[in-house]
């Protein structure tokens, strides 16, 4: 149905049930016309309030709500017009009124601003009397609509108004009227009137107007309609609307068996066709299958195919239609090659399948419902290439850390031999990072979770050069041999707040010191700890002091020393390569000389020792038991103040290491009871987080090109830090993301994206329920790759099974569905031994075709030997059987049927379908019934009566309406 026709409707219907029923087409197109003149008025008007604001420049504005309000008038007008009971005159007028306003519209929207009032050419008078002329004709018809141009009014007396009999509102065939009127002499008088319902239409209109328009097409051909009189079956010949030829196979009660199956460009092709169905028709065969064969049908202009067995009960279809059977076929016959070969989708939860991308392999993951989950977002030069990833994948997907986007986490991750972490922020940046590499989890456990605990107290103190670092001490708590808690000085370990607690509650913390550089390399560092930092502070002052004024001391071998103790006495001691003293004089002398005479005694048992006499202060280099050199700080009393925290290969390069202390003998000093932020820079800048241990447990993430902007982002990761989760991941890891909608993502070690989901979830519940499911199967999900196509199983309304190619296009399907898996499986399974065998049926010249719609009615075609469609059956049967037992009827009808060419409308006379009597009816030149005879007349003649009344009366009969 066109769009013109489709519009006509809905309006008359709108206007049927708001408004009422019309009397004619004019009634509705005026009040629809009218509603749109008003929107457009309106539409102008409002313009112009809301946009002009009192601009008088703005032309524009005014230029096209001018135009619009003005054109609304006149539609309004002219839909009054036609809503009005006018004759055919004051329609025409008040058209011609439209056509004059519309042309002054036109005119004002060319002469306006630049030829009107004043400006240019001024035109404004012209355009307002010409509009003025035309919006005063379209007034002037409705204002004299009552007096001249009226249906009903002053001049035209009104028709009264009478119940409506039965027989006119459709409730009896037959029945009589009283007509009263005036005879001769001016009195009243009265007639019955016999009223016999003689003829009807099939079919029926929407509106009253279509109605009346059907009427008058019958009472316009009814009188010169001629008379076919059918007394066997015959073929109906006749020529369609758009010009082609048709027939059909009419029986003598003239109900419609059969229709041929195309439509022909000429007549003598349509003769053609009917000769063949009448040559060949009624010897034709009906055909018969062996085992499976494929069936071809043409639905709206379209050739499908289908398997059916040996009991024509259809197997398989396929999805798509084709312009011609021969591309049926040739569909047909790939479905058999593909479906033999063809992989079963038997997944019970996910499964990875292979396939191509452009010139690559790549993989995706698949649910049991075959719908894709997640597609993988690199690609691989092979199919097994794509096969080893996805390998590679699963067990690890198995034992994946489930992670959040937008929630900080630690990660801790294997790489190689070695533990590391880093920490995500809620930006997906990572912000920091292990310094190195560790062999145990649990150290690099412990790493992260110093800095989550000390990150947001921990200071940023930048070192310049080299600074003294002043330390907690670590200590221990052990117990003695009554189980009383007490505190050893000599054992220690680390505390997490720098310091310990005695059993009394006081605090025993003990206090080091070390001279580090920028980049944390230890110079020098105490050897005994100190009570506080105070002490250790005068501890460097003593080393600043001493290291000022000491002399250099080299020696390989042990060596004897006499010193001045503190409190005056004298002492000596002999002392090895590393310092330990190996003997004490155990007693003081009082002179120098008396103790060097005593060590002198004991020098005679130790020969190769040398003797060293310290008045002041002394660095001394030596050699150890490895070979390696060092430097040691002695006070003149002989006490070790500072060490060498480190060895060196060479005696220069301990020399050197000395020289450095010296050279930042001067640096200043900062206690360090916290862990600290150290930036330093190197090209960009960078930060170490320091513990006071003076263990380096994280280093930055990402740099920074200035240092206040490192300092900026520091904020942001204290928080980043104390708030993380921690995770372990492996190879893979999966992750949550999204806000309105989740989807989640799969990550490497590197936090490379695998792949990605390719749908959403409604909410983060969801995602997880979906990425847990995929987790608890990874390990047994199967990877397979579809060649040409594969069967997917489908259990959402009954079992069923769709053939699909790689793309996921459904090239065929089963027919109805299962009552279980086992079921549909075995229907697979027929398919896959019926189909490679089934062939195309074979026909002979002509042959009959028996095939069941949608609804399991079944209907006959007669097929050519090509296989293509002649003729169609119009009737449908309940099996079939049935049909089969209508082919035996149809055989006989084709061989005793005549050839009718319709040319113009035609009376058929024909005996009643099902029940003796006969019957007529009216058929345009199309082969349309138009009217048909109400009742069945006994005798041929009655109906030709009855028909012959109708064609000398109808033609001269008025028209009623009843509700």
């Amino acid at each position: 149905m066109s769009f013109k026709t489709d519009l006509h409707q809905d309006l008359f219907r709108l206007y049927e049930r708001y408004v009422g029923e019309p009397d004619s087409k004019k009634d509705v197109y005026g009040y629809w016309l009218f509603i749109l003149g008003y929107v457009i008025g309106a539409a102008g008007v409002f313009t112009f309030v809301l946009g002009y604001a009192g601009n008088a420049d703005s032309y524009t504005l005014i230029r096209i709500s001018g135009v619009t309000a003005a054109t609304g008038l006149a539609f309004c007008l002219f839909g009054i017009v036609l809503m009005l009971p006018v004759r055919r005159r004051g329609i025409q007028a008040g058209a011609l009124g439209l056509a004059v306003a519309l042309g002054g519209v036109v005119f004002f929207g060319y002469a306006y601003p630049y030829n009107w009032r004043e400006l240019g050419a001024d035109y404004s008078v012209e355009v307002i009397t010409v509009y003025t002329i035309g919006i005063g004709i379209i007034a002037g018809v409705t204002a004299l609509v009552p007096i001249l141009t009226g249906r009903k009014g002053m001049f035209v007396e009104e028709e009264g108004t009478t119940e409506d009999p039965p027989i006119l509102t459709g409730d009896a065939l037959e029945g009589a009227q009283f007509a009263v009127f005036r005879d001769e002499n001016g009195d009243w008088t009265w007639n019955v009137l016999h009223l016999e319902a003689l003829a009807g239409t099939e079919s029926s209109a929407v509106t009253r107007p279509d109605a009346r328009e059907g009427i008058e097409r019958v009472k316009s051909q009814i009188s010169s309609a001629g008379l076919m009189e059918l007394t066997t079956s015959a073929f109906r010949l006749y020529e369609g609307r758009d010009g082609t030829w048709q027939w059909a196979l009419a029986r003598d009660d003239g109900s419609i068996v059969g229709t041929c199956a195309g439509e022909f460009d000429q007549r003598d092709a349509a003769e053609n066709s009917v000769s063949f169905l009448k040559d060949r028709g009624p010897k034709a065969d009906v055909i018969e299958i062996d085992d499976a064969a494929f069936t071809y049908t043409e639905e709206r202009d379209q050739w499908f195919w289908k398997l059916v067995d040996d009991e024509r009960n259809p197997l398989a279809a396929g999805e798509d239609g084709y312009h011609t059977q021969e591309r049926a076929e040739e569909a047909a016959r790939t479905f058999a090659e593909r479906y033999d070969q063809a992989r079963l989708l038997d997944i019970e939860h996910v499964g990875v399948e292979l396939h191509e991308r452009g010139d690559d392999w790549t993989w995706r993951i698949v649910d049991d419902a075959d719908d894709v989950v997640a597609t993988c977002t690199d690609a691989f030069g092979s199919r097994r290439g794509a096969e080893e990833a996805a390998e590679a994948l699963l067990p690890e997907l198995g034992s994946a850390a489930i992670t959040v986007a937008g929630e900080p986490t630690y990660e801790h991750y294997q790489s190689r031999d070695e533990w590391h972490w880093r920490l995500v922020d809620e930006n997906e940046h990572v912000v920091a990072q292990s310094p190195e590499g560790v062999a145990d989890h649990d150290d690099s456990e412990r790493r992260a979770e110093a800095l989550q605990t000390n990150a947001r107290d921990a200071d940023v103190a930048e070192i310049e050069t080299a600074e003294y670092e002043v330390f907690p001490a670590a200590q221990k708590l052990t117990f003695d041999e009554d189980d009383d808690l007490s505190m050893s000085a000599n054992d220690q370990s680390v505390v997490t707040d720098g310091g310990t607690a005695a059993a009394d509650g006081e605090d025993t913390t003990e206090w080091q010191w070390r001279l580090v550089t920028s980049d944390r390399e230890i110079i020098a560092g105490s050897r005994e700890p100190c009570g506080s930092p105070e002490a250790a502070e005068d501890a460097i002052d003593r080393v600043r002091e001493q290291a000022n004024e000491a002399d250099l001391i080299e020696f390989e071998n042990a060596a004897f020393q006499v010193y001045e103790a503190d409190d005056g006495e004298w002492r000596w001691r002999l002392i090895d390569e590393d310092g330990n003293v190996l003997a004490d004089s155990g007693e003081e002398h009082t002179s120098r000389s008396e103790a060097a005479e005593a060590m002198m005694t004991l020098k005679e048992q130790a020969p190769d020792a040398e003797l060293l006499e310290i008045e002041t202060a002394a660095f001394e280099l030596f050699v150890n038991e490895d070979d390696e050199w060092g430097w040691r700080l002695i006070d003149e009393g002989g006490k070790l103040v500072a060490e060498d925290p480190s060895t060196h290969p060479t005696r220069d390069d301990a020399r050197e290491a000395m020289n450095r202390l010296l050279e930042h003998l001067d640096s200043n000093v900062r206690t360090m009871d916290r862990a600290i932020f150290q930036p330093y820079a190197d090209d960009d800048w960078h930060w170490r987080f320091v513990l006071p241990s003076g263990e380096t447990v994280a280093v930055e993430g990402e740099e920074h090109p200035t240092r206040d902007e490192l300092v900026d982002s520091i904020d942001s990761i204290r928080e980043a830090a104390a708030s993380a989760q921690a995770y372990t991941v492996g190879d893979v890891a999966v992750q949550l993301y999204g806000s309105n909608e989740w989807r989640f993502r799969l990550l490497d070690r590197d936090r490379e994206e695998i792949a990605d989901a390719d749908g959403s979830y409604a909410d983060r519940d969801a995602a997880l329920a979906a990425v847990e499911e995929l987790t608890a199967h990874a390990d047994e999900a199967p990877i397979f790759a579809i060649e040409e196509a594969a069967i997917r199983l489908d259990s959402s309304e009954g079992w069923t099974w769709d053939l699909v190619d790689r793309d996921r296009e459904v090239i065929a399907s089963g027919v109805g569905t299962a009552s279980n898996k086992e079921a549909v499986m075995s229907d697979i399974e027929t398919v896959r031994d019926l189909a490679p065998i089934a062939g195309r049926v074979d026909f002979d010249v002509a042959s009959f075709e028996l095939v069941a719609d949608e609804d399991d009615e079944w209907r006959w075609r007669l097929l050519d030997e090509d296989g293509r469609t002649v003729a169609t059956g119009n009737e449908s049967h309940v099996s079939n059987e049935a049909a089969r037992e209508a082919i035996e009827d149809v055989r006989s009808l084709i061989e005793k049927a005549s050839i009718l060419e319709i040319d113009s409308v035609s009376f058929e006379l024909h005996s009643a379908e099902d029940e003796d009597g006969w019957v007529w009816r009216l058929v345009d030149e199309y082969g349309t019934s138009m009217a048909e005879s109400t009742q069945t007349y006994e005798a041929r003649t009655e109906a030709r009566e009855a028909m012959n009344n109708v064609k000398a009366h109808a033609p001269e009969g008025w028209i009623t309406f009843t509700e």
